[in-house]
Order: structure tokens, then sequence, then C-alpha cells
């Protein structure tokens, strides 16, 4: 009985996955962000509450030929990263400062849950998540 326990015990420690606190997500971004060279600059990274909700926002400078693949680099990464928090987020919040000077910042807001479904479990389309999970404006 006791090495049941003992087998039980080791295949939860191994199998279990590693939980961040909020300190150390927010340190992990810039690393995750560095390790790709068509990775957009990160000017900010905040985790805070809102109404109720914890939120991860991050701002970054975006370049106006690759801006659509710069957003989902950055939301995709905030989902691979986050998925391991201890406690989990609710929103993703992303502020793309464009480089052209006649172009406006916009917001991209996406659920969190939703976001990690899509790009790290993979199971939801790209279209619905689009639909479904964000909202793009303008600031």
């Amino acid at each position: 009985m006791r090495r049941i326990t003992i087998i039980i015990t080791f295949m939860t420690i191994c199998v279990a996955k590693p939980q961040f606190t909020d300190r150390q997500v927010a340190m992990m971004i810039p690393k995750y962000f560095a390790r790709d060279h068509h990775s957009p600059p990160i000017t900010r990274t905040r985790i805070y509450g809102e109404n109720g909700k914890k939120v991860f926002h991050l701002e970054i400078k975006v370049n106006r030929n690759r801006f659509e693949g710069e957003m989902d680099y950055t939301v995709a990464a905030m989902a691979s990263i986050c998925q391991y928090a201890k406690r989990p987020f609710d929103k993703f919040v992303v502020i793309m400062h464009p480089d052209g000077r006649n172009m406006e910042p916009e917001m991209l807001e996406a659920k969190a849950r939703c976001s990690i479904d899509h790009f790290v479990n993979k199971r939801m389309e790209y279209n619905r998540w689009l639909k479904k999970c964000t909202t793009l404006t303008k600031i």
C-alpha cells in the first residue's frame, strides 16, 4: 500500500504543470520575445486587476508591414506563458504603437481562456477566435 502511495505521489509531481507568480510571468515575457528576432519590441508590461478581473497588459511597437503577425505573435506569447500562472488571467490587452507617424495606436482586448484554447490547445479556428474572443479599437 505504501508503494502505491509513493508511486501516485511521484506521478502527480511529474505530470503537474509548473505554476508561476505574476512577477515571474512578467519577467518571462521579455525573455520569450528576445529568443525570436522577428518579435516586436516591448515598451511596457503590466499585470493589474480591473473590475475583479486579472489583466495582462503589453505595449509593443509594430511595423506596419507585419502588423497582424506581430499582434498574433504577442497574444500567442501571452497565452503560452500565462497558461502556467498560479491564478489564471481573465483578459489580455495589447496596445500596438505603429512606427508610422500617420497611423494611430490600436488596442486589442482578448479573453485569456479563449486565447489559450486557440494558440496553445489548438481547439479553435483563428477566425472564430478573432470574432468571438477579441475586440480591436483605435485609441
